[in-house]
This record gives structure tokens, sequence and C-alpha cells, in this order.
């Protein structure tokens, strides 16, 4: 498992390296928000698999909720102040990336199985794939 986490986390580096290098834009709440809401529901989504352990599932479900919760209350900061509504794909993509690799770290006493890695490595290939198509917008 600890393999596994390192080449996510690897990646995640780079992926938020390239992402923030040439970033000129400033703080948004609109964009913020959809970053929370994104980590907040990948970390959600991944305690259906492990939702026989109570300690992962748990601890996935607290931090989840949090940020879930942080997301609406920045959404509508955001919608109230009328700030920029574009959310970044790139910041959606580097959000996925981290989220994976915050699960992985968050589940790995169990074992190394398909379905409790299902989710982490689903959005590390959706935020790749996110982070290639918007730099290819670029």
């Amino acid at each position: 498992m600890w393999t596994v986490l390192i080449i996510n986390l690897l990646i995640a580096i780079v992926l938020t390296y390239f992402g923030l290098k040439e970033r000129n834009e400033n703080f948004s709440w609109f964009t913020a928000s959809g970053a929370f809401i994104v980590f907040g529901l990948i970390l959600l989504i991944s305690t259906i698999p492990v939702f026989n352990d109570f300690n992962e599932s748990s601890l996935l479900m607290f931090i989840g909720g949090i940020l879930s919760i942080l997301g609406i209350i920045t959404l509508i900061i955001g919608l109230v102040t009328r700030a920029v509504k574009i959310v970044s794909l790139r910041d959606v993509a580097i959000a996925m990336e981290i989220a994976a690799v915050c699960v992985i770290y968050l589940i790995h006493n169990l074992d190394l199985s398909f379905i409790n890695l299902f989710v982490p490595e689903l959005s590390v290939i959706i935020g790749f794939l996110l982070f290639v198509f918007s730099r290819k917008k670029n």
C-alpha cells in the first residue's frame, strides 16, 4: 500500500507544481468552493468500499463531511459577493489528485485490494485527464 501511496503522491506533486506554476489569477471563493466540494465528495465516496472498517470509514466521513460543508459555505459566500463564477478545471484536477493521496494514506492499514483502491485511483485518472484537458484549452 505504501508503494501505491508514494506513486500517487509523486503524481499529485508534479501536477500541483505544473498547475500552480503559471497561475496568475486572484483568489476566488467560487473556485475554492469547487475544490472543497470535490475533495469532500471524493472522501465521502471512498467510505463505501471500506464501510465495514469503522476506524477508516468514520474518519473519511468526518473529514469529507467537514470539507463538503465548508465547500457549501464558501459557495454561498462566492454567490453573495458576486465573485468570478468560473471554476478552474486545473484546480478541480489538483483537488482530485490530493484527495486521492489523502484517501490512500487514511486507508493504508487495510489490505491492498481493487475494491479499496477503486475510488482513489479513479480520482487520480479523472484528475489527470482534467488537468491535460485544461492545459489543452489554454
